[in-house]
């Protein structure tokens, strides 16, 4: 009797408790650095991608989502990708491409609403991807305190 007793008022209090409803599109998501959103690669300050093609994020994925495709560049000694597509319907948002990176090219980022008309528009291009490192500096600050103890001073 007693748990019963319990019950009943756990759900009176709820019954009579303001709704938590939030109207969506008026109403966006909150969203801070924490929040993983969907991956995006870093455009750095002279213009050229962060990305070397080393495949090390391909690697990672575990629903083999990254597809990378790399090439060579004027700049002698770095690559760039030709070719860098994320199937967003198969990727978890899971971070490891963005833990796995050695040169901090893909963050994830805080855009979170993912709809389009058909599946082949949800397979995001290099350019899609791109953001400039202002863009995503919120959560490139949040985990480069993370990894601090792992960074060399």
């Amino acid at each position: 009797l007693p748990e019963i007793a319990r019950g009943l008022s756990i759900t009176l209090r709820k019954m009579f408790a303001k709704p938590m409803t939030r109207q969506y599109p008026e109403q966006p998501l909150p969203t801070d650095e924490v929040t993983r959103g969907q991956p995006r690669l870093v455009i750095k300050d002279d213009g050229h991608i962060a990305c070397v093609s080393c495949g090390l994020c391909e690697a990672a994925c575990p629903a083999y989502a990254i597809t990378i495709d790399g090439g060579e560049t004027e700049r002698g000694i770095e690559r760039e990708p030709l070719r860098f597509d994320i199937d967003m319907l198969r990727c978890i948002l899971c971070g490891f491409c963005e833990e796995a990176c050695p040169k901090d090219a893909i963050f994830m980022s805080n855009e979170l609403e993912l709809a389009d008309t058909s599946r082949a528009a949800l397979v995001y291009d290099i350019d899609k991807l791109k953001r400039p490192k202002s863009a995503l500096q919120k959560r490139i600050d949040y985990v480069y305190t993370l990894n601090q103890r792992w960074r060399r001073s």
